[in-house]
């Protein structure tokens, strides 16, 4: 599955929903929730920092269901706390609360992807 988001945050919907519908397509639905919310904190990030398009994609690799976001920023992600009165910035937490593993790496040619990884459930196939 990948999918191209414009620089509008109301498309972040649609990236959960297809995260869910691709993941039960596969019979993964059991981590469904959880990804999807992964991939809706790292493409609101990817948006909001780069401030342009990112691209998602979803697939099944080694027994984990692994999703990279793209962006043009060149800006490290840092998962901060911030204080119960600060509105945002938990997203990455809720990425780390919820994967198994995520990281970052720099694109050849500029900009990074982040990525986010779950264990499949067996018996999954994409």
């Amino acid at each position: 599955m990948e999918i191209s988001v414009a620089a509008d945050k109301a498309l972040v919907a649609e990236v959960r929903h297809s995260v869910r519908a691709a993941l039960a397509s596969w019979d993964a639905g059991a981590i469904a929730d959880d990804m999807a919310v992964v991939a809706s904190e790292l493409a609101s990030n990817a948006l909001k920092h780069a401030g342009g398009e990112a691209t998602v994609r979803l697939r099944l690799e080694k027994g984990q269901a692994l999703l990279e976001v793209d962006d043009s920023s060149m800006q490290r992600p840092i998962a901060r706390r911030v204080g119960a009165e600060v509105e945002e910035g938990r997203g990455l937490l809720l990425v780390q609360a919820l994967a198994a593993e995520w990281g970052w790496r720099y694109r050849q040619g500029g900009g990074k992807t982040v990525w986010a990884s779950l264990p499949a459930p067996a018996g999954c196939v994409a």
